[in-house]
């Protein structure tokens, strides 16, 4: 590959601003993306697809869809359609992308294509594609890893800093919703507005209880996970639950990351683990370096030239569509960003060790959390849904209808 130039450390902040908010995904246009991961599962007994089937698999469609694959050191990791791709995570489960779209019926066409293609291929054989945050019968310790360079790094390196962190790379899917932003004051409000919800968002797809064979005890073991993985690199940057300190916050978060790897050459290399600013101090670090850094970063809502949150379990399409539409109700739509901005202050809870305790009872109990001596996020849940109900599919918000709410206020409604 070719590297960029060297980085400096007194030009660090500047150099990780650029790439994350220096050249916003659609300015402001207002479009949105999905990225839904799928286990292959075992149709009667649930257990996880072995991973070589899921590597022949992703070859198979390869073939089927007539698409360009890319491969790593011979390992076959993504391919790519003409408005899809398909990656194949560390442990064999399945990514569906599609975006950005214009709107919800767009993204639900390529969608539901794909995954019919996907389901034709399984059809002859005993696996299929299942909709949980985490494999919910094989242990974690018999599920295989994709060899890719990164991910064998990744599989020694995060251990050390979160017990369930092979969980993470292993067992877990989650649905990701992208959403652009205009310019970096945008970028802060709307970073600070999902970073409050990011509890109330959980609970509403909270779809992961069983992790090999039994019942965790949290509605979503999947949210768990992730606090459990590398504290440095996953939740809630600090100052972001503020407009005006959140693209600050997350840019002393990549700083401050601990290093995974970094290229040697050709080659991806492990990292000694110091934080990026002190290797980048050390000197022999480039801008592909940062960007391969920057790609590593993995908190509830990510900054990458649009924002991707990050903090819900997989869950069967039709919710995944109603949570797309309730998310952009409320970040694209004026009167439901400002309602909802109301709302959120009582989510806004500062102390880090508070606020970790407040994620952990709201992927322990779900909708049936409830913010310190206030109302359950069911109610919350609700009110955020009729702010995007009073604007989505009006004049000035025509990507989605009302009718794409539905299933979340069954959802709201079953309390299940």
């Amino acid at each position: 590959m070719t590297h960029s130039r060297p980085l400096v450390l007194d030009e660090l902040d500047a150099q990780i601003e650029a790439r994350l908010v220096g050249s916003p995904m659609s300015s402001g246009r207002r479009l949105l993306g999905i990225e839904l991961e799928r286990l292959v599962l075992h149709r009667e007994t649930q257990e996880s697809a072995p991973l070589e089937f899921c590597r022949q698999l992703l070859a198979d469609l390869v073939d089927a869809f007539g698409a360009e694959g890319w491969s790593e050191h011979g390992v076959l990791a993504k391919l790519r359609g003409p408005d899809f791709g398909i990656s194949l995570e560390p442990g064999g489960q399945l990514e569906v992308d599609a975006g950005p779209c214009a709107d919800l019926d767009g993204l639900e066409v390529v969608f539901r294509r794909v995954t019919q293609a996907i389901e034709a291929r399984l059809a002859a054989t005993p696996y299929t594609l299942f909709a949980f945050g985490h494999a919910p019968r094989t242990r974690v310790a018999d599920l295989g890893l994709l060899p890719r360079p990164r991910y064998r790094i990744m599989d020694k390196a995060m251990p050390e800093r979160g017990a369930l962190a092979r969980h993470m790379m292993r067992a877990t899917a989650g649905t990701q919703l992208t959403c652009d932003f205009a310019d970096r004051e945008d970028a802060g409000r709307k970073m600070a507005l999902t970073n409050r919800l990011v509890p109330v968002l959980t609970a509403l797809t909270a779809n992961s209880r069983l992790a090999e064979g039994a019942d965790t005890g949290y509605a979503s073991f999947r949210h768990r996970v992730w606090w459990e993985t590398d504290p440095s690199r996953c939740g809630i940057p600090e100052g972001a639950l503020d407009a005006d300190t959140a693209v600050d916050g997350y840019v002393r978060f990549a700083r401050r990351a601990l290093t995974l790897f970094v290229h040697r050459g050709e080659e991806v290399v492990a990292a000694d683990g110091r934080p990026f600013e002190d290797l980048v101090a050390a000197g022999g670090l480039s801008e592909a370096d940062l960007q391969l850094h920057l790609s590593s970063l993995f908190p509830f809502v990510r900054l990458r030239n649009y924002l991707e949150l990050r903090c819900f379990d997989t869950v069967r399409w039709t919710l995944a569509k109603g949570v797309l539409a309730l998310v952009s109700g409320v970040v694209y739509c004026p009167n439901a960003t400002a309602a909802a901005w109301d709302l959120s202050e009582q989510l806004a809870i500062r102390d880090p060790a508070a606020l970790r305790e407040f994620h952990i009872a709201a992927a322990r109990d779900g909708l049936d959390a409830s913010v310190p001596g206030g109302p359950k996020f069911r109610d919350l849940a609700g009110q955020l849904l009729d702010f995007a109900c009073s604007t989505l599919g009006g004049p000035d918000c025509t990507w989605g209808s009302t009718a794409d709410l539905d299933v979340v206020r069954q959802r709201i409604d079953a309390g299940d």
